[in-house]
């Protein structure tokens, strides 16, 4: 489905938006980890539900599922299992991205044509722009910017990493000897701890990036299929 450009700070306002009503709900700040599902449920009024996507739809590498006139989202229950709770919760803010973002389009796509009343997020469709701006999304309400920079800072200080190299010139995993791509899953863990942000580890990284607090002057692209990487 296209939908119209969205500028990041417009995403970033929405994002932040929704924390702070939902702090108004509730009567008190929020810090990170993000309670997502309480934001579905309790902010939002919609309907959460785990199940079995790729069999209830008939398709491959569904992560999660938006259904406007139902509001109802659903997220593939093969993320419950605790290896994927970092997929988990970032595909809870995605949904929530398209129901903040996306649903008024929805909706007037849904008069014309009643199977049009969703969006299924796929694997294979995540360069699509909604769902690129649903993950954009994501990461702004789990991250939010002034919590990552300041856990970067407790673990990194106050400069950027510039990455170099793929792999320790000095065999040592210490991120403060050699800030590369062979330490990037101990830098997200690192700044997830310090932080408190229930996100997988190349969520941490991606948004590290994003934020110009990593650096990476290496030709290898982000990437978590070989032996040094993480997977989401």
């Amino acid at each position: 489905m296209k939908v119209p450009w969205i500028p990041k700070e417009r995403i970033e306002h929405s994002a932040l938006g929704i924390i702070a009503d939902y702090q108004d709900m509730i009567g008190h700040t929020i810090r990170p980890p993000i309670p997502v599902e309480d934001i579905i449920e309790r902010y939002l009024e919609v309907n959460l539900s785990f199940e079995d996507l790729e069999e209830k739809l008939g398709m491959e590498d569904v992560l999660g599922a938006t259904f406007i006139k139902l509001r109802l989202i659903c997220i593939n229950e093969k993320l419950l299992e605790n290896k994927s709770e970092g997929r988990l919760i970032f595909t809870c803010a995605h949904e929530i991205g398209h129901w903040v973002l996306h649903r008024q389009f929805i909706n007037v796509a849904g008069r014309s044509d009643p199977q049009k009343n969703g969006i299924v997020c796929r694997i294979k469709n995540s360069r699509h722009p909604i769902e690129w701006q649903a993950d954009y999304f994501a990461a702004c309400l789990l991250m939010p910017e002034k919590e990552t920079i300041n856990a970067f800072r407790k673990v990194c200080g106050t400069e950027a990493l510039v990455v170099n190299n793929v792999q320790s010139s000095f065999g040592s995993t210490s991120l403060y000897i050699d800030p590369c791509i062979e330490n990037w899953p101990y830098i997200a863990a690192m700044v997830c701890e310090a932080g408190g942000f229930n996100v997988s580890k190349q969520a941490m990284i991606i948004r590290l990036m994003g934020l110009g607090l990593l650096v990476n002057l290496t030709k290898e692209r982000i990437g978590w299929s070989k032996s040094y990487c993480i997977a989401r």
